[in-house]
């Protein structure tokens, strides 16, 4: 990231206060003139921490090296300046009155005003999500602090998106926040599990069953069902995941898996063909700090095709790294739903701005920013190709529909 421009007013800044300290303590000693001495020596204390403030936050932005420069800079712009959903860049819409979906590919979005939902949930799920098209990821490494959950949260709220809550699980700051919450579980998870190691399903069903908790999402590893171990694992494994759903009382209820551990979809879809009963969405995750967006975008195609060679209602989720527009429709052409953005939200609190120190409440204006702004434009860049009048989109035929 290029921090040539705040380097420049800021060392211009800190010289002339150096200037004003250094006359303060010139003054004093000439005129011997305590106060000033004093006075001197205070603003130099003052303009040590202010120095020490700003440089925590500038590091705070350049630590995220798995962003290219360009990407820095859109999420860092898009953070700092709120825009019109409903900005085409003077462009006619084709999202008008009398449109209630687009076609990405395969995939069809619901449009709710100049939002873009799917429905995740079939079958025997009595109460199915209207999941946003961009939601927010918790990452897996870096754990944010108290405020900026609360943040994330509000934000969550007021953009009528989810959080995936990782492996920071149901925490306070989440709950006053008032988002809809992704559950993540370890299937080991000790907590739901009695001494003798029997699933504890009183615990659980009173956990799953608050209003907050939208879907229910399990952690699987491809390494604890390697393809030596016998198809009863996987069947087992259905079957738990069918007793979530029935005692969260019918919310949908998938897994997570890791872009390396994708083929272990394939095995999942033939089980869930076999036993009919089906889960109702994969999450296909990219490694903590992996920027290679086009591994990602290879497992999710993978895990379309196996799906739809068994015919399954299930839905794909893609979670990593995904900050511009064109990253988002990319995995929704190659079979996501919906997407998570992990980092990008969390280069956007940092970029929150303040006068000494950002607050919760300039966090949650930068992140509301950032995902309206990165909506608005996916929404542009749909109507772009709906319209056929931007030639150098790199992208399949995209069509709207009644």
């Amino acid at each position: 990231m290029n921090f040539a421009a705040p380097r420049t007013w800021a060392g211009i800044g800190f010289v002339l206060l150096f200037l004003i300290n250094a006359g303060l303590v010139i003054a004093g000693l000439i005129f011997d003139n305590l106060w000033c001495t004093l006075s001197g020596m205070l603003m130099a204390i003052a303009q040590f921490w202010l120095h020490k403030r700003l440089l925590q936050k500038q590091n705070g932005l350049a630590g995220y090296s798995l962003f290219s420069d360009a990407d820095l800079r859109t999420v860092i712009g898009r953070s700092q300046t709120r825009v019109p959903l409903s900005n085409t860049g003077g462009e006619e819409s084709v999202f008008d009155f009398g449109y209630s979906s687009v076609q990405c590919g395969e995939t069809t979005l619901q449009i709710a005003g100049n939002m873009l939902f799917t429905e995740i949930g079939m079958g025997n799920c009595r109460m199915p999500y209207r999941m946003n098209l961009l939601n927010i990821g918790l990452s897996n490494v870096d754990v944010p602090n108290k405020g900026s959950l609360l943040a994330l949260s509000r934000s969550a709220k007021g953009n009528d998106c989810a959080i995936n809550t990782g492996v920071v699980g149901i925490v306070p700051e989440l709950l006053r926040g008032g988002s809809d919450l992704v559950w993540r579980i370890d299937r080991l998870e000790a907590l739901y599990r009695n001494p003798d190691g029997s699933f504890n399903e009183a615990v659980f069903g009173k956990a799953a069953t608050r209003p907050y908790i939208k879907m229910i999402e399990v952690k699987l590893k491809a390494a604890h069902f390697s393809p030596d171990i016998s198809e009863s694992s996987l069947n087992c494994l259905i079957t738990f995941l069918e007793r979530i759903k029935v005692l969260s009382g019918g919310k949908p209820t998938g897994v997570c898996l890791a872009v390396a551990d994708h083929e272990l979809v394939a095995r999942l879809c033939h089980v869930m063909a076999s036993n009919v009963v089906y889960l109702d969405f994969v999450t296909i995750e990219s490694a903590p700090g992996d920027g290679d967006v086009d591994a990602l975008f290879a497992a999710i195609n993978a895990a379309r095709l196996a799906i739809d060679a068994q015919a399954l209602p299930t839905k794909v989720i893609a979670s990593g790294d995904l900050a511009k527009e064109r990253d988002i429709l990319r995995a929704i052409g190659y079979g996501a739903h919906a997407c998570y953005s992990v980092r990008p939200f969390q280069v956007s609190l940092a970029a929150a701005r303040g006068l000494i120190r950002s607050t919760t409440n300039s966090k949650v204006a930068s992140v509301t920013a950032f995902h309206q702004n990165t909506l608005a434009a996916t929404m542009q860049l749909i109507t772009a190709c709906a319209t056929q009048q931007q030639q150098a989109v790199e992208q399949e035929p995209i069509s709207a529909a009644n």
